[in-house]
């Protein structure tokens, strides 16, 4: 993944680190802070990518949720950057059409991040067990983005989807876990000393979307 870098008016630097036709996403900071996934790329990291990572994550959830089904692999980007963490998110629902508009929103995620250019994050490994049960995966390749983000499913804009099918996040039981540089899983139950560094200065940190039209927008 290429990346542009100049320092704006307000002398912090700018990092544009993906680029379409409808817009840029760039990282902005003061202390010119450089992204994980434009660092953790395959040729240029020890760690593990997406393509070992994924497959592990396949195998372990259809270890951990017995008689579920694999929906989907998820979104077909970033195979060569090492993710960082991952969210589990588990949903329990009443009925078949709960489920099937659940699936329905995340293929319309899924569809964004495609047309959009979304480096930081994606959907993985998507089960579902039957009429009643969902658990989806979000892969996160940035420290500092994962700790900004990774309570946004209990948001409103989340909240806003999730009624959509009748579901009310806070009932979800959601799961965070880190990395190791072979791609297996660590379940956090208190922030790493790479994690507290993160921690302190993702409030200096901006991921933003910039459109053609000059609107802007955190992504």
């Amino acid at each position: 993944m290429s990346s542009k870098k100049h320092i704006d008016a307000e002398g912090k630097h700018v990092i544009i680190s993906a680029s379409i036709t409808t817009e840029d996403v760039l990282v902005r900071s003061k202390t010119g802070y450089i992204p994980q996934y434009l660092t953790d790329t395959y040729g240029k990291t020890d760690r593990v990518c997406k393509d070992v990572t994924l497959l592990k994550l396949v195998n372990l959830s259809l270890k951990d949720f017995p008689g579920y089904e694999l929906v989907s692999l998820g979104t077909p980007v970033n195979f060569d950057v090492a993710p960082t963490h991952l969210t589990r998110v588990e949903m329990h629902f009443n009925d078949k059409d709960q489920v099937e508009k659940c699936l329905k929103e995340i293929n319309t995620s899924d569809m964004m991040i495609r047309l959009r250019v979304q480096p930081a994050w994606d959907w993985q490994a998507i089960i579902r067990n039957g009429h009643d049960d969902v658990v989806l995966h979000v892969g996160w390749y940035d420290t500092v983005y994962f700790l900004q983000f990774k309570d946004v499913f209990l948001g409103d804009l989340h909240c806003r989807y999730s009624a959509k099918f009748g579901f009310d996040p806070k009932d979800a039981k959601i799961t965070h876990f880190r990395y190791d540089e072979r791609g297996h899983l660590d379940m956090i139950e208190s922030l790493n000393e790479n994690e507290r560094k993160a921690d302190a200065m993702k409030d200096q940190v901006e991921f933003l979307r910039v459109f053609r039209d000059g609107s802007v927008e955190t992504t």
